[in-house]
């Protein structure tokens, strides 16, 4: 589910917020395994400023092999060419997100915003 109310309260511009729900939509209908989208960094703060990337992580049940990262990744560079945005996504299995300690993740759990969730 698209969290539009969270959106809302982000600091996006027209093409961002459009960019950013295509690829959010694309993703989830195509890919049953992603289960959060969760936006962090400068956007995610509200920091941001006109040259500012959009710094997504996309998180999944399981690990997923190098190809369909490759797949993932090519959904959201059609949105970034069709909006002209930039937006930055990492995928990180809920396992490692939940567990791993690094000093990355951390921050994400700390200002991330969940954006999209399939529950």
């Amino acid at each position: 589910m698209l969290t539009g109310k969270t959106l809302d309260k982000i600091n996006l511009n027209y093409n961002e917020l459009q960019g950013l729900k295509g690829a959010i939509n694309e993703l989830a209908c195509r890919y049953s395994f992603i289960d959060q989208v969760i936006l962090y960094g400068s956007k995610a703060r509200g920091e941001s400023i006109e040259e500012s990337d959009i710094d997504i992580l996309i998180v999944t049940e399981y690990p997923l092999a190098r190809e369909t990262k490759y797949l993932i990744s090519d959904i959201i560079y059609d949105n970034e060419l069709k909006h002209d945005i930039i937006i930055s996504a990492i995928v990180v299995s809920q396992a490692d997100y939940r567990n791993k300690i690094s000093p990355f993740l951390i921050n994400v759990r700390k200002e991330g915003i969940v954006i999209w969730s399939r529950e």
